[in-house]
């Protein structure tokens, strides 16, 4: 198993799938960046947080892959009132137009390993991983479950904790 920036580094270039948690955090906070501390979703997270996130959806050449499913999660977890919440809508409308979507119907998806243990959303993160899509999640279940499985997921956690990126 790599560590979180040779990992980082591997699919440099290509996409990133992050997990809803993260795809709220990248929403919330690019909206309104004093919103993250005290939002209900996002409230675990910092500034810093935000900024790293950014960097690495950069890094990534602002190329994002996700599920319908993980969409349909994060479509609900961003819900906001007045014209915060229009901004968070057309700026996640602007997001999913720019994503790579990936699509396992569900029936194949309460088949997959992951669903008994973390349900039809992670395991459609699961199977997205098994492309040789790197996921990164804030979920240190579901990344142990995958980097076990030989698969490339990164802990967000590693990530701000490490001081990625180091920037010259």
């Amino acid at each position: 198993m790599l560590d979180p920036a040779a990992l980082l580094e591997k699919h440099r270039g290509r996409a990133v799938f992050l997990d809803s948690n993260l795809l709220v955090l990248f929403l919330i906070g690019s909206v309104n960046r004093d919103r993250i501390a005290n939002f209900k979703r996002t409230q675990n997270f910092t500034v810093e947080d935000f900024e790293v996130l950014n960097y690495m959806v950069n890094w990534f050449g602002g190329r994002l892959v996700a599920t319908p499913h993980v969409l349909s999660q994060v479509s609900d977890l961003t819900t906001l009132h007045g014209s915060e919440g229009e901004e968070v809508r057309d700026f996640f409308r602007t997001t999913v137009q720019m994503i790579d979507e990936r699509y396992d119907a569900a029936v194949k998806l309460v088949d997959h390993p992951a669903f008994s243990r973390f349900g039809l959303g992670d395991s459609s993160v699961a199977a997205v991983c098994e492309r040789d899509i790197l996921v990164v999640t804030a979920d240190v279940r579901l990344q142990l479950a995958l980097a076990t499985a030989g698969l490339d997921a990164i802990n967000f956690n590693h990530v701000r904790r490490s001081g990625w990126p180091v920037r010259h």
